[in-house]
């Protein structure tokens, strides 16, 4: 990560110039938000390929395209003079505001993943798993109770309907705590924003999709021209459409083997490890090589030293599996990928916190003394950002404990779950990875579990409070809080491009979270009712198998476990968490005092966050040589010439993959026959 450090720029004149709210900006962010989960999410769930996790976001830079392709249009008619302001084309800020609104709006999916998990313990009791006990223990207001309403929401209900008044209590409940999740992960960015974005200056590599296909980074200082965007840099440089052309045709060959199997295709897995049979070396399995273009093509934008770090360390740590499994050691989880990842973020959290002691003298100050210019274009001015910090995290706490969670165990929850928000915000912001799993995921429950033992725990919530903690799972599992403060801190930057006021850009984002959140717990009501949650798949043998379900089974599983054989802390797990975070702490003080240090501490949590099969080392070792051959034959002209082919790769990627057979041709076809491709956009 960067260390240089510079004091906070000196207080900044009051926002001008920058375009505030629009009315058509909000509209048309809503419009696309109901068109994305009705034409789009809803569709790609009973399908068993949605869409909400995928980065980049495929739905938003899709619509993005349509809006600027529709924009250049209309400045090109001999009409446009005449046309009323509403169908005039769109300003880059308003592009800016929609593509962010979207893109929030797209994580808000996962809040109903809460039904999901709580519902799995009925439908799928026995009289030997004992779950029904576990469900027996959940408020009646965080879960409709009655026997056919769980029933027919796995099994479809004959009339298609949703038994709206056994759901109101549950939506309401989950849908305002959701909410405050919300403004609690856009306070957490809005916080560091200034900290990162102008004082560090870090490089948001995610953003550059967008900022070109609104216009390039030229637009951003010589000013938005719709007619010229889609024709200016990017779009006419023969290198992307090289990049684009590769990206198709991986595609259009896999496509074709989906629809004739007969046909040659291009594994998109490919194992290294089926010859490794024999000891030692068949400890290091699983190695495979993951063939992600997304990947791919954004990882080239990446800081070389993350790269270089993450593929490097993550056959470090096989090394160290090697050499103890080789010594006989066989401790359950060894070498503890994970608890090291875990390790890791706290140091990273510890050292963001220390750096940024500056900002945050301002920002108290401004919370003492109310807004001032340092704050005047921030999501809000920190004095209202702290109350509502303050307020949503109180609030959070008060209704779980209110459930039945005892407070010192809601407190040391929620400061595990920021401190991993805050690392993979930072990931997103200085790193920008195309993954979706860029934390230790899960591990938000996991950490305190892991602290204190089960039987510890336990002993502090009681049988109920732990039944009522290990739902919280899904918040980690689903990664909605982490992928929420990851779309805001982007969408608080990407606000500077389009000459956005901060405020505006966060006003559009919070509507589409609350449209968004009501269209989530719609729809995954609607297909259990309409097609049943636990019959979709079934047409390609995969009833009952879904993603929600399968996590969440394992997680019942693993309470019963507490309960039947309650255990202390372990120390080699501890161990490895602290291991973790020297080492981190160790990388971090290496390259402040070190010139030229080649390991990164964001690299080894890359390296480590996924477990033994992580899918990101092959990706990232491809874009490392690629900046390597390109820098060193080249220098630094050739590197940036290089940029637009990587990201014709993955654009190509995108569209072929993920619009063209991912949204369209997946969703119009027999599943059998998509079955045969799938593509895993963000690994």
């Amino acid at each position: 990560m960067s260390v240089a450090v510079s004091r906070p720029a000196a207080a900044s004149a009051a926002p001008v110039g920058l375009a505030p709210l629009t009315a058509r900006a909000v509209v048309l962010a809503i419009i696309l938000t109901v068109a994305t989960y009705l034409g789009i999410t809803r569709v790609g769930f009973i399908q068993i390929n949605w869409v909400p996790y995928v980065v980049p976001p495929v739905p938003p830079l899709l619509f993005l395209m349509v809006l600027q392709g529709l924009s250049a249009l209309v400045s090109r008619s001999a009409l446009k003079d005449r046309l009323p302001h509403v169908l005039r084309p769109l300003s880059r800020a308003e592009m800016v505001m929609i593509y962010a609104g979207l893109c929030v709006a797209l994580s808000m999916e996962r809040s109903a993943y809460i039904m999901h998990y709580l519902l799995t313990a009925k439908y799928f009791a026995t009289d030997v798993n004992g779950w029904a006990e576990f469900f027996n223990q959940y408020p009646d207001y965080w879960i409709p109770h009655d026997s056919r309403t769980i029933l027919q929401w796995f099994e479809a209900s004959p009339t298609g309907r949703i038994p709206w008044s056994y759901w109101w209590p549950f939506i309401g409940w989950w849908g305002a705590f959701s909410l405050l999740i919300v403004l609690a992960m856009m306070c957490i960015a809005a916080f560091f924003r200034r900290q990162w974005a102008e004082s560090e200056r870090l490089s948001y590599p995610l953003l550059f999709l967008p900022i070109e296909i609104t216009g390039g980074l030229e637009a951003h200082s010589t000013g938005f021209q719709p007619g010229k965007a889609l024709a200016r840099g990017f779009f006419s440089n023969p290198l992307m459409w090289a990049g684009f052309g590769a990206a198709a045709l991986f595609n259009l060959i896999n496509i074709s083997y989906a629809f004739f199997p007969s046909l040659p295709h291009i594994r998109t897995t490919i194992p290294l490890d089926d010859k490794i049979l024999d000891p030692p070396w068949r400890y290091l399995r699983p190695i495979y090589i993951n063939m992600s273009l997304d990947i791919w093509g954004l990882s080239y934008l990446v800081s070389g030293e993350v790269l270089f770090s993450t593929w490097v360390l993550y056959f470090l740590v096989k090394l160290v599996k090697l050499v103890g499994l080789s010594a006989g050691y066989r401790a359950s989880g060894f070498p503890f990928y994970q608890e090291l990842s875990a390790g890791g973020c706290i140091a990273i959290a510890g050292f963001l916190l220390w750096v940024a002691r500056p900002h945050f003298r301002r920002v108290w100050q401004d919370i003492v003394d109310g807004p001032n210019s340092y704050d005047a274009n921030e999501a809000l001015p920190f004095r209202y950002l702290a109350i509502v910090f303050v307020v949503a995290t109180v609030a959070m706490i008060w209704m779980l404990s209110a459930a039945g969670i005892p407070t010192q165990v809601l407190i040391l929850y929620f400061a595990v779950l920021y401190m991993f928000v805050l690392v993979a915000a930072r990931i997103r912001a200085e790193v920008g990875p195309p993954v979706t799993w860029n934390h230790p995921y899960g591990f938000d429950t996991v950490v305190p579990m892991h602290l204190l033992g089960s039987r510890g725990l336990t002993r502090l919530t009681g049988p109920q409070g732990m039944v009522l903690y290990q739902a919280l799972f899904y918040i980690g599992r689903t990664v909605f809080a982490h992928t929420t403060a990851q779309y805001f801190t982007d969408g608080l930057r990407l606000a500077d491009f389009g000459h956005a006021r901060r405020r505006s850009v966060t006003s559009v984002m919070l509507i589409t979270s609350v449209v968004a959140i009501a269209l989530a717990f719609w729809f995954h009501l609607d297909v259990g009712y309409k097609f049943g949650q636990g019959l979709i798949g079934a047409k390609i043998g995969r009833a009952g198998t879904g993603w929600a379900m399968s996590w969440s089974k394992g997680n019942y599983s693993l309470l019963e476990k507490t309960f039947s054989k309650p255990a202390g802390p372990e120390l080699p797990r501890l161990i490895f968490y602290a291991a973790g975070c020297l080492f981190t702490a160790g990388l971090t003080l290496a390259r402040t005092h070190l010139t030229n240090f080649p390991l990164h501490p964001l690299g080894f949590v890359m390296a480590t966050l996924y477990g033994d099969h992580s899918p990101y080392w092959w990706p990232f070792f491809v874009a490392w040589a690629a900046q390597r051959l390109a820098l060193r034959y080249g220098g630094l002209p050739l590197y940036r010439k290089f940029v637009p082919l990587f990201l014709g790769l993955t654009l190509g990627h995108v569209l072929i993959g993920g619009v063209l057979w991912r949204i369209i041709i997946n969703y119009f076809i027999d599943p059998v026959i998509s079955s045969r491709y799938y593509v895993n956009l963000g690994g």
